[in-house]
């Protein structure tokens, strides 16, 4: 008998309540980087992004699979961040149309292009910046147009 494909996880965000945040943060603190993070830094990020509705998430069997937070940002200040010339402050998202993405954090690596379209449908038109360290000291910096 043929196999059938998994079902895909659905694309939400979460409402900001302490039941959201505590899920989230159970979820992306259970792994490198954010289990090193100090907790004051990690939470605020959240809080920050389920208050302004500036992530999205994606649900498999009513679990958390994958999560990505950006913050709008300043267009310039995002150039310097991409270098590590300078430190991300957020702005009201309807004063730019640049972001950082902050935080993505997925159950399995086959969730990132899900995610990332999410994230991309979320944010239309927004310049986002990323930058993503790998053990060994190798970066990866870079950033993306949706044009749509």
């Amino acid at each position: 008998m043929p196999q059938t494909a998994p079902p895909k996880p659905q694309v939400s965000q979460l409402k900001p309540t302490m039941e959201a945040l505590g899920v989230v943060l159970l979820f992306i603190c259970r792994s490198a980087p954010y289990a090193e993070f100090r907790a004051a830094r990690i939470i605020k990020a959240v809080q920050h992004q389920l208050a302004s509705g500036c992530h999205v998430c994606l649900i498999e069997n009513e679990r958390l699979v994958a999560y990505a937070g950006w913050m709008p940002v300043d267009l310039a200040e995002a150039e310097r961040w991409i270098e590590g010339g300078a430190n991300l402050h957020p702005v009201p998202s309807s004063s730019t149309d640049a972001a950082a993405l902050t935080i993505v954090s997925v159950r399995s690596q086959r969730e990132i292009p899900q995610l990332i379209r999410a994230c991309r449908k979320e944010a239309p038109q927004t310049k986002i910046f990323f930058k993503r360290d790998y053990v060994g000291g190798r970066a990866k910096k870079s950033s993306v147009t949706d044009r749509k």
